[in-house]
Order: structure tokens, then C-alpha cells, then sequence
């Protein structure tokens, strides 16, 4: 079941969040500045959305746009925020809103090459410092002949 776009607004606007709420294909989608995410959070945690079914994020050419997709099973619904954020920036941890966070933060944060404020545990999951952020379009492929050759 989707949740209502103009329920969804309602809940932003009362914790004092400005979003974009769009219902389409994927469900009910809102879009929130980065500075407003974590207050965000909170207000869908507040309301009924208890689990973080998922976090990740995806290299859109100018940015990094953030997904986190709520799941509330009282409601049987789930919602989708969506926030864009700069290169290499900081982005806030919401691991003391949602528990399931702390290892798609970690995980994003490495492959998008961001960095975590407030993470208990910002260490790197797959690779070692100096590595690239792989998941990033200015990070060049290695060829099949580079990779043999390492």
C-alpha cells in the first residue's frame, strides 16, 4: 500500500521540513534538502515508519542523490527520501534514528566517497584508505590487461 503524497507532506511541514512529495511508479517519494534528512528521519520514525529497509546512493553525473526506504508495518506501507548532496561531502549518520543504518552508511559513504558525521564506526568495509570511491563516474575502469597485471 502507498502512503498518501499529501500525508506525507503534512508530516514533513509539521517537523518543520520542506520536501517534495511525489507519488510514482517506485511509491510515494519525498525529496528534502541534506540539511533537513536527519530531521526527516526522525519525523517518519515519529510517525509510525519503524525500520530502515534500505540506504544507498547512486552518482547522478552532478551529485550524489541519497535514498532511504522506509518500511512501516503498523500502516503496511513504505516510503522513499531522497536527498542530493555535493561531492565529497559530509553527510549526517541517522544510526540513532534507524540501528539497520549503521552498515549502508558505512558501505555508501566508502563507495560514494563521502564522509559520515556522528557514525560510531566510519571505517572502511571493502577497501583500504587511498583507494578510490569505486562506485563514482570519475573513477576510471581498470582494463581486463590492468587487472591481470596487478
Amino acid at each position: 500500500m502507498l502512503p498518501d503524497a499529501n500525508e506525507i507532506r503534512t508530516l514533513l511541514a509539521g517537523s518543520g521540513v520542506a520536501a517534495e512529495v511525489d507519488t510514482v511508479a517506485l511509491g510515494t517519494v519525498a525529496r528534502v534538502s541534506a540539511s533537513d534528512a536527519i530531521d526527516a528521519l526522525a519525523a517518519f520514525n515519529a510517525e509510525g515508519y519503524e525500520s530502515l529497509v534500505d540506504f544507498d546512493g547512486m552518482d547522478t553525473g552532478e551529485a550524489i542523490e541519497l535514498t532511504w526506504r522506509l518500511r512501516s508495518y503498523s500502516m503496511d506501507c513504505e516510503a522513499y527520501l531522497k536527498t542530493t548532496v555535493a561531492y565529497d561531502a559530509e553527510i549526517h549518520s541517522a544510526w540513532n534514528i534507524y540501528a539497520s543504518a549503521l552498515m549502508p552508511e558505512r558501505e555508501t559513504a566508502e563507495l560514494l566517497g563521502l564522509r559520515l558525521a556522528g557514525h560510531p564506526n566510519p571505517k572502511r568495509l571493502f577497501t583500504t584508505d587511498g583507494i578510490p570511491p569505486l562506485l563514482r563516474k570519475d573513477v576510471p575502469i581498470r582494463s581486463v590487461e590492468e587487472v591481470k597485471n596487478r
